[in-house]
């Protein structure tokens, strides 16, 4: 007995249209997701001021932080190499968290932006 169905090339096209857009969906939400973050953590990071710092620069850690993204994963953070300390502290420096906290802020936000771009809303 042989079974044979016709068009069934033509489900398969379209079900693999379906994953590709589902991705890019997905990644597209990723993408505002990290920017959502990384605009929150910018305005969490401390500045130095000139009394923390005289004669400055200011702001280098606020400015530097950027997000990207790759499909389905996304980073956000600073190529500054004493961010983790102004982070997590040292001990002889208190921590200012910036980036965790804006992502525990951000987290429902991030949500449903991937929620929205995936659902066309």
């Amino acid at each position: 007995m042989k079974i044979s169905i016709e068009g069934l090339d033509v489900v398969q096209a379209a079900l693999q249209q379906y994953a590709d857009n589902t991705v890019e969906k997905l990644s597209q939400g990723v993408a505002e997701g990290c920017k959502i973050v990384e605009d929150e953590a910018r305005a969490k990071a401390p500045v130095s001021t000139e009394k923390t710092r005289p004669g400055g620069p200011h702001g280098e850690l606020r400015r530097s932080i950027t997000s990207k993204s790759e499909g389905l994963s996304g980073t956000v953070g600073t190529n500054k190499e004493y961010a983790a300390y102004v982070e997590f502290g040292t001990y002889k420096m208190q921590a200012q968290p910036y980036l965790v906290p804006a992502l525990k802020n951000k987290q429902s936000d991030v949500i449903a932006a991937i929620k929205k771009q995936f659902m066309g809303g």
